[in-house]
């Protein structure tokens, strides 16, 4: 049996913190209506699970920190949009059949 390296390891621990950050059921359904949508500003993407324009800011930071979504300043408005392209995969493979 061939031995996992400690490189392996990083790789494992980070895929498993991107799985977890889109495991909750805000952050899936902003990653799904950003994928869907097209790029959105927190109003355009509150109705999210019903949360408060507070607790989608929050959740939208931990995925812009995570490096998940951009956010693109317009104005006194922020526009948020997916960055990565294994994301979008992954969103898509989850969400398949829940249109």
């Amino acid at each position: 049996m061939k031995k996992i390296t400690e490189e392996h390891k990083k790789v494992i621990k980070g895929r498993a913190s991107l799985v977890k950050a889109m495991a909750h059921p805000v952050r899936l359904c902003v990653l799904d209506k950003l994928i869907n949508e097209g790029e959105k500003n927190v109003t355009e993407i509150v109705d999210c699970m019903d949360v408060t324009q507070s607790n989608l800011s929050q959740h939208l930071s931990k995925l812009r920190d995570l490096g998940i979504v951009e956010a693109r300043k317009e104005g006194n408005l922020i526009y948020y949009s997916v960055k990565r392209k294994d994301v979008i995969s992954i969103v898509k493979v989850i969400m398949r059949g829940a249109e």
